[in-house]
């Protein structure tokens, strides 16, 4: 113990797997096929809290900075799912924590939505991260260029995984979703991604 009699954080021993076993039929990841059919990241955009529905540039590419919103609206979009505001007890996480890397921040293999009460174990090195990481790796064969291969985690195999619905033509429903709103984030994402017109 500390000098304020708090206990050191214990690790979670058997109790890791019981645990992310449990979260994990409460957590809802893009479908495989999805992924494979957006490819890449679904928006040009990175995080910046402070810059928010900005442009910016990155090694010569015009961005967007963002502020959460895009990724979700990239999971729930590809997935045939019209909402953009946030979602009642859900939140949204990355599965690698990099905000700043635009092949990542977007890019449905690096998103999943959980309740929120669940919200902390994937954050920093929560129990759930290696899970994610390893699945985003096995299920969808991405990890960001600037990690290692994620190494499988024990008791994986015991992990039943739980999707969103597919939709067919993914991007086409992502682009109609740009093409009917008309808020700033959308008149700068749409010439960003070589859209035009105005909303629908």
């Amino acid at each position: 113990m500390n000098g304020n009699f708090v206990p050191d954080l214990l690790e979670l021993g058997d109790d890791r797997q019981a645990l992310v076993k449990i979260a994990a039929r409460h957590i809802l990841l893009p479908d495989p096929d999805v992924v494979a059919a957006v490819g890449g990241p679904v928006f040009p955009t990175i995080r910046d809290q402070k810059n928010r529905v900005t442009l910016s540039e990155i090694e010569g590419r015009k961005i967007m900075l963002d502020d959460n919103a895009t990724p979700r609206w990239a999971l729930l979009w590809s997935h045939g799912i019209a909402a953009t505001h946030h979602l009642p007890g859900w939140t949204f996480a990355h599965v690698w924590g990099l905000p700043k890397d635009l092949d990542a921040y977007s890019r449905l293999a690096n998103l999943c939505m959980m309740p929120e009460y669940l919200g902390s174990l994937s954050d920093k090195a929560g129990p759930l991260c290696a899970f994610l990481q390893y699945h985003a790796f096995a299920c969808y064969g991405w990890h960001p260029a600037s990690r290692a291969v994620p190494s499988k985690p024990p008791g994986y195999d015991a992990v039943e995984w739980r999707y969103l619905p597919p939709i067919a033509n993914p991007l086409a429903y992502v682009h109609k979703r740009l093409s009917e709103l008309n808020n700033q984030r959308v008149h700068y994402l749409r010439p960003l991604m070589g859209l035009s017109g105005a909303p629908t």
